[in-house]
């Protein structure tokens, strides 16, 4: 190839590269180098001409240079005929240019001549630098954060930085072997491929975090670019974190939620089937008694009609405790039917139900307008309201009239006590819908007790019910996608506070 060929192509190089020549004068002067060819890299970077370079000794162009490991550097390389490389800091006069390089110099052939080409790696230098300096806070970080461990990656594709725990992915379990090396080639072979994926589209600006499987453990893992301040990308971070052990917690809540889920389905099909197939023979134990009652009440003394009595009064008791499971079965199993419930409508109507026991215990009930419209199924919020309702005209002191007070508000997410909804969103709207009397009242120690199944806090003497009616309030509003909170003072009367969502504002 011609030499203003070779010269075209040397000039589109991004390297600098000049040819130095060994010139000696006798065994005992020092090593002279003159410079054969230079390249238009190398001429912008030294700040010299091509003219000023070509055919001048490099001690003439550079006599504050004089010692410099550059210099037996290039003279080893074209006695020995074997090349090398390394990073050298360099001061350049002519242009003011203090900066690291990446120096290669490679002999040629029957000469006594070497080609040097080199890089400015100052950016990446002043990164690596940088990572150095924090290489404290890596390890304090990789000590505070049990599993913890970081790899840097430079710009070569070499490791400059490794700390903390090394997993499998690594040819070597000790941090400090990895330093110096490729990536790629400090890894184990089965991760090459994708590895080298990862590295290289983080050196072009990409991001990854995945979970993946090393060495028997699992792992979060972030790989992402390094930027300097002028927003180019000098390195490339890999930072992974031992999740074994919550992945494996992780695993057996979610399969601890599935056989609970599917235990609680077992019982609430085999409470709905136990409580439909037990009324029958309780239909038959009361008509029984009935028919004993009707037609040998003669043939009894009274202890025999007190033993019908009981057992009719228990086969009642047991029918109302079976409506009640059946009633919250059907509450669990039962998909909703939404509509928009307009709440004045459904407490007219629930007023109207319960009539004859508004009468019977002089209860006054004052509904305070406006209620709002919540989107939901009607019977079972029917259903929760009628409980609050009816357990509000119930607990009451002998001989104390009923006073009843509902009323509703909006708030929002944030506003919904210390019982939030499951997955509350503070964004969303809520209709807060309060049930207030002036009954016996709940001790406070009994506020999370009475929403659960078959808590009665007074014996049947006291007061009549099954237990039931607060659970299955609780699980209406938990079908809807809220909740249901009781704020109460023994003797003061108690105050239940229903949440539905309404909307996201």
């Amino acid at each position: 190839m011609p030499t203003n060929l070779w010269q075209k192509a040397l000039d589109h190089s991004a390297s600098g590269i000049l040819v130095y020549e060994l010139v000696k004068h006798g065994n005992e002067s020092p090593p002279q180098f003159l410079i054969q060819l230079a390249n238009r890299q190398a001429e912008a970077m030294l700040g010299h001409s091509r003219e000023e370079l070509v055919g001048r000794f490099a001690h003439d162009l550079f006599p504050r240079s004089e010692g410099h490991v550059l210099w037996t550097d290039i003279e080893r390389a074209i006695t020995s005929k074997t090349g090398s490389k390394r990073d050298l800091f360099y001061h350049i006069a002519r242009s003011g240019m203090a900066a690291w390089f990446s120096v290669t110099i490679d002999p040629i052939a029957d000469s006594r001549c070497a080609v040097v080409s080199f890089v400015d790696i100052t950016e990446w230098k002043q990164a690596q630098q940088h990572l150095l300096e924090d290489s404290i806070l890596f390890k304090a970080l990789s000590s505070t954060v049990p599993e913890m461990g970081v790899v840097a990656v430079d710009f070569f594709r070499k490791v400059a930085l490794a700390n903390g725990r090394i997993p499998g992915l690594f040819r070597s379990s000790n941090p400090d072997d990895l330093i110096g090396r490729r990536f790629v080639d400090a890894i184990e072979q089965e991760f090459m491929g994708d590895w080298e994926t990862y590295i290289r589209t983080a050196f072009d600006g990409e991001q990854h975090y995945f979970t993946d499987h090393w060495g028997g453990w699992r792992w979060e893992v972030y790989v992402g670019p390094v930027r300097n301040a002028n927003g180019q990308i000098v390195m490339v971070l890999v930072v992974y974190k031992n999740v074994s052990e919550q992945y494996q917690q992780q695993q057996a809540l979610q399969q601890a939620n599935v056989s609970l889920h599917r235990s609680n389905e077992d019982l609430e099909r085999f409470a709905y089937v136990a409580s439909h197939d037990l009324q029958e023979p309780l239909r038959k134990i009361r008509s029984f008694g009935d028919l004993l009652k009707a037609r040998y009440a003669d043939q009894l003394d009274g202890m025999g009609v007190d033993l019908v009595d009981r057992m009719q009064s228990g086969a009642n008791r047991m029918d109302e405790l079976i409506r009640s499971i059946l009633a919250f079965s059907r509450v669990n199993s039962t998909p909703l039917a939404p509509a928009t419930v307009i709440l004045e409508d459904l407490f007219n109507g629930i007023q109207a139900d319960l009539e004859m026991v508004i009468q019977e215990k002089k209860a006054i009930i004052t509904v305070q307008p406006p209620l709002p419209m919540v989107p939901g199924d009607e019977a079972q919020l029917r259903q929760l309201f009628q409980n609050l309702i009816t357990n509000a005209l119930k607990f009451m002191s002998p001989g104390a009239e009923p006073r009843i007070t509902i009323s509703a508000r909006i708030v929002s997410g944030t506003d919904v006590g210390d019982h939030p909804p499951a997955g509350r969103d503070p964004q969303t709207q809520y209709a807060e819908i309060s049930v207030a009397d002036n009954g016996i009242g709940i001790a406070k120690e009994n506020f999370e007790k009475i929403f659960k199944l078959f808590t009665r806090l007074h014996g049947r003497t006291a007061y009549t019910g099954t237990g039931i009616g607060l659970a299955t309030t609780k699980r209406v509003a938990e079908n809807h996608g809220g909740t249901i909170l009781v704020d109460s003072e023994e003797g003061r009367g108690t105050t239940f506070r229903v949440y539905l969502p309404v909307k996201s504002s």
